[in-house]
């Protein structure tokens, strides 16, 4: 059992901890979904970002490759009534759908624990319609709860790396994936909520 899986359960406690950043995360997500789009949450962990999507798409995909999130993000959206969603283990490196299948593609707070971010990006955006929006909503943890992340190494949290927002920006911008926009949402762990339109 990896690390998500074994979390999953008390993975929304950790959410409270940094909850006005995860709440204006979902506004912003929930703000930046038209009405009827096609929507590909991918390592959606327990779906917060789904729901907030949900709201106005014609449907969510919530996608991540721990089926213990999976399972919670599906009890969630069950006691919300959000029938719009449907969940599927899924690797961001791999999605597995043709080129222009969605209108929007969210990936939340995972391209600091990848190896390859770059990589991800470019597959995120291949599933993306010209026109769509990729939202990239990431904690920018260098210079902020930094003893916060190092209490979570202790249970297993292992990020590749620790970015400023000018830097996650700096390095969206190197995918060469287009103009990148960014809004800093402040809080215990700061969030660079970054937006390229394909």
């Amino acid at each position: 059992m990896n690390f998500w899986d074994k979390i999953a359960g008390v993975y929304d406690i950790a959410e409270k901890i940094n909850g006005g950043v995860y709440r204006e995360m979902c506004a912003v997500t929930s703000r930046l979904v038209p009405c009827g789009a096609k929507v590909l949450d991918c390592a959606a962990g327990t779906g917060e970002l789904s729901i907030a999507a949900c709201a106005k798409a014609k449907e969510v995909l919530c996608t991540d490759l721990s089926e213990n999130m999976l399972k919670t993000a599906r009890k969630k959206a069950e006691a919300l009534g959000a029938d719009n969603i449907s969940f599927d283990a899924r690797n961001i490196f791999d999605l597995k759908d043709p080129d222009n299948t969605y209108d929007i593609v969210i990936a939340g707070n995972v391209l600091h624990l990848l190896k390859n971010p770059q990589g991800a990006v470019k597959e995120l955006m291949r599933v993306l319609k010209p026109g769509g929006k990729l939202l990239l909503p990431t904690f920018t943890t260098k210079g902020h709860g930094e003893m916060l992340i190092k209490l979570y190494t202790l249970i297993g949290f292992d990020p590749s790396e620790s970015y400023t927002p000018a830097e996650y920006k700096k390095m969206l911008e190197g995918c060469g994936c287009g103009r990148v926009r960014t809004k800093l949402i402040r809080g215990r762990i700061p969030c660079c909520y970054a937006v390229i339109v394909k």
